[in-house]
């Protein structure tokens, strides 16, 4: 799955030259290999969600960085793919920021009734659980922002009643963002117009009770919020050729995202 291979890439470069070893010594660079890794399912196994935490020199202040790391195909569950970018990028260029960064990896998007409060998502019990652990280290941490990512990368298609399937129309498909303050619309509208990135997106101004995915519990929790999420109509599909995420355009999308982390610091 394309997904996982740009996560397989950074994460272990340093394996890729083993590959030379049994590539062919040959200049068709058409020739395709076929990888096959072998592995067995397990069920009912117990998942946890964890914190990856990188102290800025406000340890009083935080941005709290979240995505869900469960679903059933690659656009749904590819934002920990882009949060580990970010991490990666931020330890390559021994990047420094001005507030503590908090990144959250959520586990429990698809089973609510069991890992969500009161029936809502997930992300809720990872900040009780957040909170629980600054109060036991003394801390009290301000809420700076909290930016959620979700589904990137994804294609548009259309459901032809005619042919009873979905139908690509070739083009992206619209990247929503909500955005819960004036101040983060102006940031999220400046960082579009600085980059040059692929896709379409929507700013949206989000409500308490109608604010799709794990950014709701933030806004909820009294967090100026900005939540990247992809709607696409393969969404929650199982696994097939049409939920693979473009990945020109996660790429980019990860690239916004961080630079809106990184303006963000600034200005907060």
């Amino acid at each position: 799955m394309r997904s996982r291979n740009i996560a397989w890439i950074i994460w272990h470069d340093k394996l890729l030259s083993r590959f030379s070893t049994i590539l062919p010594d040959s200049a068709d660079t058409r020739q395709v290999l076929r990888l096959t890794l072998t592995g067995q399912y397990e069920t009912n196994v117990i998942t946890k969600s964890f914190a990856v935490l990188v102290p800025g020199e406000n340890r009083g202040k935080q941005i709290l960085i979240n995505t869900h790391t469960d679903g059933p195909n690659d656009i749904e569950e590819n934002g920990a793919i882009a949060l580990l970018t970010v991490l990666h990028a931020i330890k390559h260029d021994n990047l420094k920021f001005k507030n503590t960064l908090v990144f959250g990896f959520v586990s429990g998007h698809f089973q609510i009734p069991q890992s969500g409060i009161e029936g809502r998502q997930a992300t809720l019990r990872f900040l009780r659980d957040l909170s629980m652990y600054e109060t036991s280290q003394h801390l009290e941490m301000k809420k700076a922002l909290g930016l959620t990512v979700e589904h990137l990368g994804g294609l548009d298609y259309v459901d032809s009643q005619k042919e009873n399937k979905l139908i690509a129309t070739e083009l992206y498909d619209p990247l929503y963002v909500y955005a819960s303050t004036k101040e983060n619309r102006d940031l999220v509208l400046k960082s579009l117009s600085g980059t040059n990135v692929s896709g379409r997106y929507q700013i949206l101004k989000p409500r308490k009770n109608a604010y799709f995915g794990e950014g709701q519990p933030l806004y909820q929790d009294g967090w100026p919020t900005i939540s990247f999420i992809g709607m696409p109509l393969a969404l929650c599909q199982m696994a097939s050729p049409i939920t693979e995420p473009d990945i020109q355009s996660m790429f980019d999308q990860t690239k916004l995202i961080f630079q809106i982390l990184v303006a963000s610091d600034h200005q907060f």
